[in-house]
């Protein structure tokens, strides 16, 4: 019987820690940034697939796939962050999903690429916080978010500059971090190093 108590002794007496380690952890600020983002992805996700089937009603076809490419990294993200919110006992919170100025899908190119442009900025402060608070799960999340974002920037601009004469790449996204690579040479994921016969192809 003293043998029994010590080992439930114990057991409470870790999980107690675990506890006191869950709620420290929910006090760092990098808990509020990641509740934010986790926001902001999905509803980059939503807005995506919107413009995505504006272009596809202008007959721009390879702006839609472009777009659509962009929605399911956004929604790599969101998955991503919601799963470590509630790894440390935090429930995602839903945002509210701002409606949308009726636009036209070069019109939306624009926005977007400065809404990543944006959002790098935040992400690069936020991976900043994170390493600070050596939350590193947190940090990691940030810093795989931000190469992604750059790598959305990068097309995006890509497509507002050539216009008409932009054509489509064969995406293949990386169902892990969400980065999206325009070529299928690519033996794996140049974020975290996935392995190519993961990738997904859009």
């Amino acid at each position: 019987v003293p043998m029994l108590f010590w080992f439930s002794s114990c057991r409470k007496t870790e999980e107690a820690k675990v506890q006191e380690q869950l709620q420290a952890i929910q006090k760092l600020a990098t808990m509020g940034n990641l509740q934010t983002a986790y926001g902001a992805e999905l509803k980059r996700s939503l807005w995506y697939d919107r413009f995505s089937k504006q272009a596809m009603k202008e007959n721009l076809g390879d702006i839609a796939i472009l777009f659509r490419a962009l929605a399911h990294s956004e929604k790599v993200h969101a998955e991503a962050a919601a799963k470590l919110l509630r790894s440390k006992g935090v429930e995602p919170i839903e945002p509210a999903i701002d409606s949308i100025v009726p636009g036209k899908a070069k019109q939306y190119l624009k926005l977007s690429l400065s809404n990543e442009n944006l959002e790098q900025n935040i992400y690069a402060a936020d991976t900043a916080k994170a390493q600070e608070e050596h939350f590193t799960e947190a940090a990691e999340w940030f810093r795989r978010a931000l190469e992604a974002d750059a790598r959305h920037a990068r097309l995006l601009k890509k497509a507002i500059e050539l216009e008409t004469n932009f054509a489509r790449l064969p995406y293949l996204m990386c169902p892990e971090c969400g980065y999206i690579m325009g070529s299928d040479k690519m033996e794996e994921c140049l974020v975290c190093k996935t392995k190519k016969d993961k990738f997904q192809k859009i």
